[in-house]
């Protein structure tokens, strides 16, 4: 009898950034458990601190449960490493029988941009204002994005390559497709595009037919998913809580908390989130929030 594994997948976490109280992990965690999930994956942006934080809570998962975890870095876990530290954990492959299961970091190039691009006001801008200031790359953004394509192309010829490999999974943090962009005539919004990620992903994607599927998150936006050229993208990211679904439950079960600029995501969430109403509806509902952001694939081992 074939052995069955379940692999969740989950980017966008923020486990600092979200202040998750040991309480609140434990939800996760049993959650897991009650999903029958074997192993996890982690998409990038775990937290800002990758060796404080982020392996500790590994080796706390390891601990405490039988999963088995992985992960591939966001530009938020990437703040204090070097070239050399980032570049370990990229481009891994795990196997599921005839499945491979494969991770890789990604980064982008400005071409999700709109209208003429100007190199130099895209770059000023990100590292005078854009979080990635406190990044240090060892090359230019258009070209880590480059390196990454062609370390890409020759990972994924090599696994199409062999015989014992009919399907092929995969995992990245930045946005692989423009589809998933919000064009935006506001150039104050539409800046931000540039560091989202790059078409030039899915273009690599579709040249190989072994790939069924495609998570990935660093856009804080759930979709459901979406089919281009035979390519499943999963996007299901967990965010901060001013982007959580549980708010608009909550706002329509508490109606006296709805503001005035309720479309402002920001300024809805700091009228509620001190309030015992809230702090209570968010404890009950939180394990909605994790499954919601999961992305779940049933393997044979």
């Amino acid at each position: 009898m074939t052995k069955k594994r379940r692999l969740a997948v989950i980017s966008d976490f923020h486990m600092d950034s979200n202040h998750f109280s040991q309480e609140e992990i434990d939800i996760f965690l049993s959650l897991l458990k009650d999903l029958k999930i074997t192993d996890l994956h982690f998409a990038g942006d775990i937290s800002n601190d990758f060796h404080g934080i982020s392996e500790p809570f590994f080796k706390q998962i390891e601990l405490l449960t039988e999963l088995s975890v992985t992960y591939n870095l966001g530009n938020h876990d990437m703040v204090g490493l070097s070239e050399e530290e980032i570049s370990v954990s990229n481009f891994q492959v795990k196997n599921f029988a005839s499945t491979a299961f494969v991770s890789f970091h990604g980064w982008y190039d400005y071409s999700f941009m709109t209208g003429k691009i100007d190199i130099k006001k895209i770059i000023a801008f990100k590292n005078s204002f854009y979080f990635d200031r406190k990044i240090h790359r060892q090359f230019d953004d258009i070209k880590i994005t480059n390196l990454e394509l062609q370390k890409l192309e020759k990972l994924l010829t090599e696994l199409s390559a062999n015989p014992k490999i009919d399907r092929i999974i995969v995992s990245t943090h930045f946005v692989p497709h423009q589809q998933f962009i919000i064009n935006t005539r506001y150039e104050k919004f539409s800046r931000f595009n540039a560091y989202l990620g790059s078409q030039h992903f899915h273009e690599t994607f579709k040249k190989f037919p072994k790939i069924s599927d495609v998570v990935f998150g660093h856009l804080h936006q759930r979709r459901l998913p979406l089919t281009f050229d035979k390519v499943l993208y999963h996007a299901h990211p967990l965010g901060y809580p001013y982007e959580w679904q549980m708010i608009n439950h909550f706002l329509e079960e508490y109606p006296q908390y709805q503001i005035a600029v309720n479309w402002h995501l920001r300024k809805r969430y700091n009228a509620i989130r001190k309030s015992s109403d809230w702090l209570k509806f968010r404890k009950a509902h939180l394990w909605e929030e994790f499954q919601s952001a999961l992305t779940i694939f049933d393997l044979d081992d």
